[in-house]
Parts: C-alpha cells; sequence; structure tokens
C-alpha cells in the first residue's frame, strides 16, 4: 500500500490539479485542519489544491508510514523543504478519497496568504 501512499502525495507535488483531483471522488470533502479551511465537492478540491500551488509552490510531501484499509487511511508525511511534519486522515470509497482531513505543524511553517 506504501506504493498508493506515495502516488497521492507525488500529485500534491506535480502543480497539477487534474492529478490531485484524479484522487478524490465528485462528493468528496477535504478539510486542512490547521488553517481552518474545508472544501466540499470536486470544484472546491480543485479550487484548494490550485492556491495551495500558488501559495506554497516549492512544498513535496515525503512519506513516512501510513496505514490502510478498503474504507479508510492515515498517512504520515513530512512537507519538504519546510521540514514540516504532517498526518492525512481519511476514508476511501470504491478506492478514492472521499474525505480527508489534514493536521500539520503550524507553528513550525506559515503558509503565505492564510
Amino acid at each position: 500500500m506504501s506504493d498508493w501512499f506515495e502516488a497521492y502525495l507525488a500529485a500534491w507535488g506535480t502543480l497539477d490539479v487534474d492529478q490531485v483531483a484524479a484522487w478524490f471522488t465528485d462528493d468528496a470533502v477535504y478539510f486542512d485542519m490547521t488553517i481552518g479551511h474545508g472544501a466540499t465537492g470536486i470544484g472546491q478540491v480543485r479550487k484548494f489544491a490550485a492556491a495551495s500551488f500558488k501559495n506554497v509552490p516549492d512544498a513535496r510531501f515525503e512519506f513516512v508510514r501510513g496505514h490502510s484499509d478498503d474504507t479508510g487511511y492515515s498517512i504520515e508525511w513530512i512537507m519538504q523543504p519546510m521540514n514540516v511534519p504532517g498526518v492525512s486522515v481519511g476514508r476511501l470509497r470504491e478506492g478514492k478519497i472521499c474525505e480527508n482531513r489534514d493536521y500539520w505543524n503550524g507553528a513550525a511553517y506559515k503558509v503565505p496568504n492564510t
């Protein structure tokens, strides 16, 4: 399953909204708990990804470890080059993300424009 985790995190490093959106269901719910941002539906998830790419274009996610089953997952990662640890926790439906919550160390890095 580490291939799934690494491929998902790598999609965020492409700066390509389509590659990120391909991981989500049309009715996905996405929360960045640290900055207090939520997105409901693939259109809002796409907007969130585009804003993330604009605000933090150098961000790449290093996979640390993860766990999943048919209905959910958790991924521990480090946002590089800022060296900021974080975790994503979510639910899956038919192999796609239908809900995701990100938790990361906001004291270690202040995202621009938030």
